[in-house]
């Protein structure tokens, strides 16, 4: 019985040590000029959120989140995963979520955008617009200088080798006329020295920070730093340890970065990067 007992022992030590080392080692490469080295926290989410899909932040101790299936806003403690719910429609293939102003904004698949008010807590209105066959969206995000949601396509109709972006005006509430930018692969595989690389955005969030954008790919594990109008500037690799399959983005005021990935045969996570300061963010060394 003894015997047993230290086996059974041994089997739990190994598995608990297969669980740190599974985040150990760099979470970025080449490194994350501000989050490198700084302090990380994971928190493993509840069953409701094994499909997340986006995130935004709302204070230290709160997140709004979407998953992929319910017409639900989750409200998610980032340090201790417990979430309260709240319903705002119908079943669809959401993808994203972003407060602007006094209103979350959801997104669904189709680029579809449903706001919420904030205060009451209710489904204000919903915009359609018709952005063609075969464009999938899964990335959204607010640009506050510019009072605009942008809508970053992962699949792109007749451009598939590339990332495009759309706008939707916050002043006249209307989708804005052609393509706002353009990334095409081939810079990305040139930045990335792989040839190899098909990035499909799966998640997007402006820095406040440093007012850059960031464009997280589930697929090809990489995390893409622009400017603002689409500018390529950096490209970073993402350990697939870490980032299983990173779904959700978002920052803090003060450039804390979130990341939550959604669950691959198992629990979605949320991951914290605490922003060092005196780390200035900059481009990757190419």
């Amino acid at each position: 019985m003894k015997w047993i007992w230290i086996f059974i022992t041994g089997c739990g030590i190994m598995l608990l040590f297969n669980q740190c080392n599974r985040l150990s080692g760099r979470s970025f490469v080449p490194a994350l000029p501000g989050y490198e080295g700084s302090e990380r926290h994971s928190v493993i989410l509840k069953r409701p959120l094994r499909e997340i899909s986006g995130i935004d932040y709302i204070s230290e101790n709160s997140l709004v989140a979407i998953n992929d299936e319910a017409g639900k806003l989750f409200f998610v403690n980032p340090s201790s995963g417990l979430f309260e719910v709240f319903e705002f429609g119908k079943k669809d293939d959401y993808e994203d979520v972003v407060i602007a102003g006094s209103s979350y904004f959801v997104m669904n698949s189709k680029g579809h955008l449903f706001e919420i008010s904030i205060g009451e807590r209710k489904l204000m209105a919903s915009y359609i617009n018709n952005f063609g066959k075969h464009i999938e969206f899964e990335s959204l995000c607010y640009d506050r200088i510019n009072n605009q949601l942008l809508l970053i396509c992962k699949e792109c109709g007749k451009n598939p080798n590339s990332i495009n972006a759309y706008r939707f005006s916050l002043i006249s509430k209307e989708f804005l006329a052609g393509t706002y930018f353009s990334i095409p692969w081939t810079d990305i595989r040139r930045m990335m020295k792989d040839n190899s690389i098909e990035c499909k955005p799966s998640g997007a969030s402006i820095n406040p920070v440093n007012g850059k954008i960031y464009i997280i790919a589930s697929l090809s594990k990489t995390l893409l730093q622009c400017s603002v109008t689409g500018q390529l500037e950096a490209a970073y690799g993402l350990n697939p340890d870490h980032f299983p399959q990173p779904e959700g983005i978002c920052f803090s005021p003060g450039g804390d970065l979130y990341i939550a990935n959604e669950g691959v045969q198992g629990k979605g996570t949320l991951l914290k990067f605490s922003f060092h300061p005196n780390d200035v963010i900059g481009n990757a060394a190419q």
